[in-house]
């Protein structure tokens, strides 16, 4: 029997303090999702959060090389006003269909077993979470959500050490590493 099976009643009540509270990784898959959605250009989509401000223990290969060799940032989701950019006024999310594969799964940690069931479930922490506990989560359904994930994040992973290297190469041949726009452009968006 898998733990925290009972946390599978957990329901938003929209209280949008993780989206006030938390900072959301970016992939280039998160990214398209928000410009094809929005309009928007990527650069206005996309903050670049030192290594000082984020926790990655476990997943440093997401850390990007901009500017010098030695600056390594994380590509986040931009925020207005100390919120997600796209928090409505009613505390809705403006980009539900559209929304980064971390909201999607938020606040659900999971273990799988090899056959695919469930093994351990537990609710992240990092805010204060007004949720209620009858509603009904689909096992299924967060095991495809948590695949497409780790899915997007390993090809982002791969993406992001091609340019980390390159970014290296370049300095160890007396070139001035690129920055963000380049970064952007090298995912495939244009400037």
């Amino acid at each position: 029997m898998a733990s925290g099976l009972r946390l599978l009643s957990f329901r938003c009540t929209s209280c949008a303090n993780c989206c006030k509270d938390l900072r959301v990784p970016l992939t280039a898959a998160d990214l398209r999702r928000l410009v094809d959605q929005t309009g928007q250009m990527p650069a206005e989509i996309v903050e670049w959060l030192p290594t000082s401000e984020v926790d990655l223990t476990g997943e440093p290969g997401s850390l990007v090389v901009l500017g010098q060799a030695s600056k390594r940032s994380l590509m986040a989701l931009a925020q207005h006003a100390a919120a997600c950019r796209f928090l409505a006024s009613d505390a809705s999310c403006g980009v539900y269909e559209a929304r980064p594969a971390s909201c999607r799964l938020y606040p659900f940690d999971a273990a799988y077993g090899r056959r695919g069931g469930l093994r351990r479930l537990r609710l992240l922490g990092g805010t204060a979470c007004d949720y209620a506990r009858d509603g009904h989560n689909d096992v299924h359904a967060l095991r495809q959500a948590d695949e497409q994930r780790w899915a997007e994040h390993r090809a982002y992973l791969t993406q992001v050490s091609a340019w980390n290297r390159s970014q290296v190469h370049r300095q160890r041949f007396g070139r001035r590493p690129l920055g963000s726009p380049e970064f952007l452009s090298f995912l495939g968006f244009s400037a």
